[in-house]
């Protein structure tokens, strides 16, 4: 370290034996030296050309010195990084050609729109018990199928084993589960007359964690209208729509709650190499139009006042922004001067904002059912994180009650040939 700290601070050597000069003479000088240097000191702080080159001579010298990454490359002599140039230029080209590559794709995307609405749209028929599926649409062959739905696949592979003979294991997780599905049953409130799904939506965002955690116990009341989510694609400006969809309720009088984002798929000039496909620059809520006394976003508070010179005390009443999930219709917003300071909490907001927005649209919606079975979820990355290697040297085989030793003259099992 004290080789690269030698080889980058060569260059001002010359001001380091300036700055050992006035040291000298402050100290000999005593409180007229000092005040000399403070002066001196402030006039060049006050002046902005002085520390922007300040700023840029450190910031180029403390990057090359702490930057191990770049050492090789600032070792090569000038012909080798004028093709290190040419090659960046090459890469700025397939930014640009990833940057077509994501309009086209959009464009895509907005034409095959047409398809999936009518999925959706049946979709949101079933769930509402507007259309009965057939006996044969509730056929799905899956192989996670556990036989309890009449009909199904397990069903009937289930009926076929019981009468070749079935094994008690068979017969006793048979038995488990007809148990289970009585108990269940008997816990719920719905039973075989329960037209459609009741609860679809409220318990397809329950299911996902970082929309769950927006979600509060006053907000589910109200999430048990939600009749469905749509999502509606833009081509100009581009962006998207996330529609919700609610029935009558004594909460708000609206019946479609909307949310609009819009994007950007563009290379930034000054910062080619950052380009990493459309980007949600802006997102616009809408007014929720409450009924009296039942604006859950809202909340009120008591506040005790003191007069100074009277001494006196009164009791005031204020409202506040409380949590709520229906506050994802009212987002924070960014400065449109991108040059001006933004608080991190508000930047923290909006970019959970954006990511929530971006994962209705391209997950939550298209796999609505999944969600709400429970079979997809958005923990998977995460619980691939939870679990660090181990070394080998913390690992002990023979402590492992499943470890077989292999027989004398054997090769253990991982030395063998497939």
């Amino acid at each position: 370290m004290a080789e690269k700290g030698t080889s980058v601070d060569s260059p001002k050597k010359g001001k380091r034996r300036a700055g050992a000069g006035r040291d000298a003479a402050a100290q000999g000088g005593g409180a007229g030296g000092d005040a000399m240097s403070a002066l001196l000191t402030n006039k060049l702080m006050e002046n902005p050309n002085f520390m922007d080159a300040l700023q840029a001579q450190l910031g180029d010298q403390l990057g090359a010195a702490m930057s191990d990454r770049s050492m090789f490359y600032r070792s090569l002599p000038k012909q080798c990084k004028a093709r290190v140039r040419a090659l960046k230029n090459l890469q700025v080209e397939n930014q640009q050609i990833e940057c077509r590559f994501h309009k086209e794709l959009h464009e895509l995307e907005c034409r095959f729109e047409s398809e999936f609405q009518s999925l959706y749209e049946k979709r949101k028929q079933i769930v509402a018990g507007e259309y009965e599926p057939t006996d044969e649409e509730c056929v799905f062959d899956e192989e996670c199928c556990d036989g309890e739905d009449e009909g199904c696949c397990g069903a009937a592979a289930e009926e076929k084993q019981n009468g070749d003979g079935e094994t008690a294991d068979d017969s006793d997780a048979a038995l488990a589960k007809s148990v289970e599905a009585k108990v269940s049953l008997n816990e719920s409130e719905y039973d075989e007359n329960t037209k459609g799904l009741p609860q679809f939506w409220l318990t397809a965002l329950q299911n996902v964690s970082s929309v769950a955690e927006l979600i509060e116990d006053c907000d589910i009341d109200v999430l048990k209208h939600l009749q469905d989510i749509k999502c509606t694609l833009l081509a100009d400006p581009v962006g998207f729509v996330l529609d919700f969809y609610f029935s009558e309720n004594e909460y708000f009088t609206n019946r479609v709650l909307t949310k609009r984002y819009l994007m950007k798929i563009e290379v930034d000039a000054t910062d080619p190499f950052s380009f990493d496909g459309g980007e949600i620059y802006r997102c616009e809520g809408c007014e929720i139009e409450w009924n009296k006394g039942k604006n859950i976003t809202l909340k009120t508070i008591k506040k005790k006042q003191k007069n100074k010179k009277q001494g006196q005390t009164r009791t005031i009443t204020k409202q506040v922004k409380a949590d709520s999930f229906f506050n994802f219709f009212n987002p924070p917003q960014l400065p449109e001067n991108e040059e001006e300071e933004v608080d991190e909490e508000v930047a923290a907001s909006v970019a959970q904002d954006y990511e929530i927005g971006l994962f209705m649209k391209e997950s939550f919606v298209p796999k609505a059912v999944l969600y709400f079975t429970g079979e997809e979820n958005d923990e998977d990355d995460e619980d691939d994180n939870e679990y660090d290697d181990m070394d080998d040297e913390d690992y002990d085989e023979s402590q492992d009650p499943d470890y077989q030793p292999p027989a004398a003259g054997e090769q253990p099992q991982e030395c063998q040939q497939q």
